[in-house]
């Protein structure tokens, strides 16, 4: 007997569970089955603060092998990378590994993503960076550039192209 989400009335992907516990598997990553709720992952989440992310519970619905609804849902997109909910696990589970792979799931299903991380994709791919360099306010509210403040030009990818290739490479790596 398995257990049927009573809301939308489907059943655990077991196929998908078991898809992701070997991803992370091979990240040398805890699987989720070894979350055991305490919140701490959802208590220090930068994202939790600002959009509602909690973490913990993402790793009971992934447990429990809801990864549909996980995918089909646009939290996972709220993720910021901050790696704390790693740092605070006592049980050494990696949320945010699990949500990548989530994000893969998505992605490989079909799902579109959100336009700001295309945005992102892009600008990584032809300045090596999220953003381009920005201006700073003084407390005049003056705008002063990096050059005006003495500080050196922000690194770039030394070698552009191959950093391109294998930054493609990655993000079109199928998962096992």
């Amino acid at each position: 007997m398995s257990i049927t989400d009573l809301t939308s009335m489907t059943m655990p992907e077991k196929e998908t569970q078991a898809r992701i516990k070997k991803i992370l598997s091979t990240l040398q990553q805890d699987i989720p089955d070894f979350c055991f709720q305490c919140g701490k992952c959802t208590s220090g989440c930068e994202a939790m603060k600002l959009l509602e992310l909690e973490p913990h519970k993402i790793m009971s619905l992934t447990k429990l092998g809801f990864i549909d609804e996980l995918i089909n849902s646009d939290i996972i997109w709220t993720c910021i990378t901050c790696y704390k909910c790693k740092e605070r696990c006592p049980q050494n589970v990696a949320p945010v590994e699990v949500l990548y792979s989530i994000k893969n799931l998505a992605i490989a299903a079909g799902k579109p993503v959100p336009g700001e991380y295309s945005n992102i994709l892009q600008s990584v791919l032809l300045t090596g960076s999220i953003q381009g360099v920005k201006e700073v306010r003084t407390r005049d509210l003056e705008g002063k550039s990096r050059d005006q403040l003495g500080l050196p030009e922000a690194p770039k990818p030394t070698d552009q192209a191959k950093f391109q290739q294998v930054l493609m490479k990655a993000a079109t790596q199928t998962l096992g």
